[in-house]
């Protein structure tokens, strides 16, 4: 009941804010809400620890939570509370406003209930910080969401240890395998401008199943290739300006780890 009446609070709109409303800004229920910008060739930036960590959510979500990310400044020192309207979101998710309007319950149910589990660095313990704390949705006014202040240690001033990249790298992918294994390898790319003869990254399956949250799926190698990591290469190549491909690295019979090759898809002519 309290947690309705919260929601339920956010969303009454007082007459002095429905006169304001076509301002970039609205005070609702004491909450400064903000428009969300939604220039795609902004960055995406994480601390690598919150990258590392296990994740589950829907692809759109995951979508959503980095369209959310993205609005962060660098001079940033606490989280705002953004809004966008369903029209904006539809157009950036690339797909239709009607289908986003009868999806938006179960959106946000996945935005709201999942978590991420951040292992330390001994890898002996993990905490498990729900994304956001509160989502709130009005049919005139778009949605709303409140990014979880526990995950301010992976999101404001990071000044080491983090990986960027622009929002409209993930936008078009249709895998969520493709979209974290694309930020494991940004993670391990410390080039602004790859070079033409390209890098070679070291992913071990274990944490590529962490990442992905499919631990306990496709247990057979050739299964988990060609279900998660085929997928993830063809999408991560026809949405980027990277080039890769992938071997397995063996240890004995086994395969322990996998060695992904990134060249530029455009390369200057010798």
């Amino acid at each position: 009941f309290l947690i309705y009446s919260y929601i339920a609070d956010y969303l009454i709109q007082s007459e002095d804010c429905m006169a304001k409303r076509n301002r970039s800004i609205d005070q609702i229920d004491g909450q400064m809400c903000f428009d969300l910008s939604t220039d795609r060739l902004q960055y995406v930036v994480q601390a690598n620890r919150l990258i590392e960590g296990k994740q589950n959510l829907k692809l759109n979500s995951a979508k959503i939570l980095r369209l959310l990310i993205m609005q962060i400044k660098p001079d940033d020192d606490d989280f705002k509370t953004y809004r966008i309207k369903i029209a904006d979101l539809a157009r950036l998710l690339r797909v239709t406003s009607q289908t986003l309007y009868r999806d938006i319950d179960i959106l946000t149910n996945d935005i709201l209930t999942n978590y991420v589990t951040i292992r330390d660095s001994s890898k002996t313990g993990f905490v498990k910080i729900p994304w956001v704390t509160a989502c709130a949705y009005h049919s005139s006014k778009g949605l709303s969401v409140m990014l979880n202040p526990l995950l301010k240690p992976y999101l404001l001033g990071l000044k080491d240890h983090y990986t960027q990249y622009q929002l409209d790298c993930i936008l078009r992918m249709r895998s969520t395998y493709a979209l974290r294994i694309f930020e494991l390898l940004e993670k391990e790319n410390m080039l602004k401008f790859l070079p033409k003869e390209g890098i070679t990254v070291d992913l071990t399956i274990q944490e590529i199943r962490e990442a992905c949250d499919c631990e306990e799926k496709y247990q057979k190698i050739s299964q988990f290739r060609l279900r998660v990591l085929d997928v993830a290469v063809k999408e991560i190549q026809r949405t980027t300006t990277y080039e890769v491909s992938y071997s397995p690295i063996k240890n004995g019979r086994n395969i322990d780890a996998v060695r992904f090759q990134i060249l530029p898809k455009f390369r200057p002519k010798d």
